[in-house]
This record gives structure tokens, sequence and C-alpha cells, in this order.
């Protein structure tokens, strides 16, 4: 079982508008709407893959219940925290015509202190019991900035696998405590390391340097170039086939799906990697964020080249 911590929970809305403008009436071809946030998307992923993922957050009013049934229809189990205000729906345009994606996330209420609490007790209650967690995207507001520390210290204690994917201090500090994987962005990654990159050299350096001092696999999305991934000095640079990709929302959290499947599987770092970029390029072919397909995962997989720096 892997736990998928989701503080940001969401009804993510997807409208297919072709020729989108502003100030103008729009009727979409199609509407999606799935449970959001990028744990949600995580566990998704996971569960195509023959996982059994559980997702953990706080959710809240009837947006809340949507997103938990929702999960449940898909046979992944969820252990939240409720909360006393409406979760967030996230809404995102896309227009096939113009290959553009307008996205408008609602930013959503503070967490009390109380409910805040509550999450770490059930996170301490559950972590035990399973293979790894992982922690994706921002904190609410009213959550403290060092809470992805807090919660990775409770995983070490419990001997569990921890893999980070966010941003900003939240990232810097969950680093300090010392995840087993952290999975930025190439700007998350930027404001990680705090020196100019330009080059791929420049950036495999630096993820090199950044696993030598914390300890922590470094994975680096680069989209669709792949990813890097460094332990230490060993670097590698996975490199999925060219695809006719369709929307890559949700990617980078598949990747994290892979890699992790990979590794609670007992995989070297170069098949982890392999897994995570055939999930995160899988993900390109559909609409809907974690809505790939096995048979399409398994047809690029062998397609990934991976070459060592």
């Amino acid at each position: 079982m892997i736990l998928c911590v989701n503080p940001n929970a969401a009804i993510d809305k997807t409208v297919i508008v072709r020729s989108f403008q502003l100030d103008e009436i729009h009727r979409p071809e199609q509407v999606m709407a799935f449970p959001g946030g990028k744990g949600c998307n995580v566990a998704r992923a996971l569960n195509t893959l023959g996982e059994q993922p559980v997702v953990t957050g706080w959710i809240g009013g009837g947006a809340g219940q949507f997103i938990e049934s929702g999960l449940h229809r898909e046979g992944i189990a969820t252990a939240f925290i409720e909360t006393d205000f409406e979760s967030r729906t996230c809404l995102s345009i896309l227009d096939p015509d113009r290959n553009t994606l307008t996205e408008i996330y609602e930013k959503g209420e503070p967490v009390p202190p109380e409910q805040v609490e509550a999450l770490k007790i059930r996170f301490r209650e559950v972590v035990g019991t399973c293979a790894a967690v992982t922690f994706s995207g921002s904190l609410p507001a009213g959550v403290p900035v060092d809470f992805y520390a807090q919660l990775i210290a409770i995983a070490r204690e419990a001997g569990v696998l921890a893999m980070l994917d966010s941003s900003g201090e939240a990232l810097r500090l969950g680093v300090a405590a010392g995840p087993d994987l952290i999975k930025p962005n190439k700007k998350e990654f930027n404001d990680l390391a705090q020196r100019a990159l330009v080059s791929l050299n420049d950036y495999a350096a630096a993820a090199s340097d950044i696993s030598a001092r914390c300890g922590a696999v470094v994975v680096l999305s680069l989209g669709p170039d792949g990813a890097l991934a460094a332990r230490g000095s060993h670097v590698l640079h996975a490199r999925p086939p060219q695809v006719d990709a369709k929307s890559a929302v949700g990617s980078g959290d598949c990747m994290l799906a892979g890699l992790t499947y990979g590794l609670t599987h007992g995989f070297g770092l170069e098949d982890a990697l392999r897994y995570g970029v055939a999930a995160g390029t899988a993900n390109t072919l559909r609409l809907g964020a974690g809505n790939f397909t096995l048979e399409d995962f398994e047809r690029i997989r062998p397609g990934v080249t991976i070459v060592r720096y």
C-alpha cells in the first residue's frame, strides 16, 4: 500500500473549447470532472499500475463528497480529514485548435490548526502500514510551511520511503528532513539550486550536488525531454519516445507514481526511472490527469532510452 498525501484536494474540471476567446460565450464540446489535486493524480496512476494507493488530505462540503466518492468508484481508498468549508474547484479550458490551456484555480480556505493536527495524527496512524508515502503539491493556507518536513520525519521513524514533489519553502524544508526522493520540475529545481542553470550539463551537475548533500535521489522532470535522475555522482538521463501528445496535465504526477512503484518493488534506479518516464508519457495521450492506460504504458516503456552522464 502507498499513501498519497494530497493537501490541495479539488474537483478538476476540464472543458474542451475550440477557438476559445475572452469576452465570448462558448459551449464546450466535452466536459470532464475528476477528483483532483496532485496526490489524487499520483494515486490514480498507481492504481493503473496495479498498486493499492490510499489518498489523505483535507476535503469538505459537496465538492469534498464528490472527490471522495469519485476516488472510491475508481477503486482508490481514502483517509481524508473533513473540514467545515467547501473543497476547491479548478477549471482547465483546453483549446485543441490553438493548442492552448487556460487554467483557473480557486484558492481555497485556510485549514484550521485543529484540522492540521488531525491530519498529522491520521498520518501517524496509517503510515506504518505502507511501503511508501508520496507528498504532492503546495500546502493550503493555514498549514505550516514545514508540514511536509514534519510528516517526512514521521515516515522516516516508521522506516517508510518518502517521496516529495513540492515547491518553494515547502520543498526546501522538506528536503532538509531527509526524504528518499524528490521530483521537482525545472522551475522548482532552479529555486532549490539557487544558482543559474542553463544547459543540461548544468542541471545534471546541480542534481548530483543536491543528491550528495541531502542523501535523496533527485529526479528532475524535463517535460517532453524526459527526466534526469541523480543518486550522488550517478546521473541518468531518460528520454521518452515521440508520441502524439494531447495534454501533459498530471504527467509529473504520473512520473512520481511510476518511480514510487519501481522503488517499492525493488527496481534499480534505471528501471524505476524508465517506469516513471513511461507513465508520464502515457498520460499525455489522454485527457484527464493521471488517466492513462496500462496498454499505452507497456507500449511506451521499451522505447524509453536511458544514457549515463
